[in-house]
Parts: C-alpha cells; sequence; structure tokens
C-alpha cells in the first residue's frame, strides 16, 4: 500500500506541472485523494498501536465515536471492556453485534442504522441505551439480554 500511495504521489506532484489545465487539476485531484488515504492509513495505525498485542495485558478504553459516521461494523463476540458511546452515529452498512458483551454502559441514543443491525445474543448487565435510535431497515435482538437500566423508547 505505502509503495503504490508512494508512487500515485510523485506522478501527481510531476503533474503538476503540464501544460495542459485538465491534466494539472487532475493531479491536485489525485493529491487530494492521496493524502485522504495516507490520513485514514496513519488512523488506523494509531488505534492499532494503542491496543495490546494478543500476549499483553489488556488495558480499558473508552470508545466513543458519537456523532460520527461508520460502514459496516462487526463486533460480534466483542467484550467492550468500559463505556461505549455511539450516541447520533450514523451507520451506513450493517452492524453486527452478536453475542458481544458489553461490560459498561452501552448507548446507541439517537443513533441511524441505514441497513440492517444485528444484536443477536448481546447479554449486558449494565445500561443499554437505544432511545430515539432509528432502524431503517429493522433490527434483530434474538437472545438478547439486557439486565441492567435498558431504554428502547422511539
Amino acid at each position: 500500500m505505502k509503495a503504490v500511495t508512494d508512487e500515485r504521489f510523485a506522478k501527481s506532484v510531476e503533474l503538476l506541472g503540464h501544460d495542459a489545465d485538465q491534466v494539472r487539476v487532475r493531479a491536485r485531484h489525485a493529491l487530494a485523494v492521496s493524502a485522504k488515504d495516507v490520513v485514514r492509513v496513519a488512523a488506523q495505525r494509531l488505534v492499532r498501536d494503542l491496543l495490546p498485542k494478543r500476549a499483553d495485558a489488556a488495558p480499558t478504553f473508552d470508545l466513543d465515536l458519537s456523532g460520527r459516521v461508520v460502514g459496516r461494523l462487526l463486533m460480534q463476540r466483542a467484550q467492550l471492556l468500559h463505556r461505549t458511546n455511539f450516541s447520533g452515529t450514523e451507520f451506513r452498512g450493517r452492524v453486527y453485534f452478536t453475542a458481544a458483551e458489553p461490560c459498561g454502559p452501552l448507548t446507541f441514543a439517537g443513533a441511524v442504522f441505514r441497513e440492517r443491525a444485528g444484536f443477536d445474543g448481546m447479554c449486558s448487565a449494565n445500561e443499554v441505551n437505544f432511545a430515539q435510535a432509528e432502524f431503517r431497515r429493522g433490527g434483530t435482538f434474538d437472545g438478547a439480554e439486557f439486565a441492567g437500566a435498558t431504554a428502547l423508547r422511539q
């Protein structure tokens, strides 16, 4: 990925000096796309570097993606070790929290699920909040157990 990005970047910079306006405009666009790719990869590496390797002891972090846009999210059998906040998040792809175990409060208050969302088998003894959440293509909660305070109102 890095070699491809470097090559695209070098070629785009080279084309900035081209005689044709159209070529220069396309080169600027290619640089912008390249910059987005670099930022995305850098962000992924930052998150990866924060998380422990399998053999290391796991630290606990709050996960706060409130008010963000998320594509497809797969958190099957995930253990969410602390507070998890998806308030106002727009999920544009399918979402799976199948058999997930939130060990702290979990909120989807005001979240929008554009595609199908699955919470089958999720078990939580903590607060779970779906107040004002919108399920545009439906959601499934087969076998889900919420023992703590639970908000499901529209």
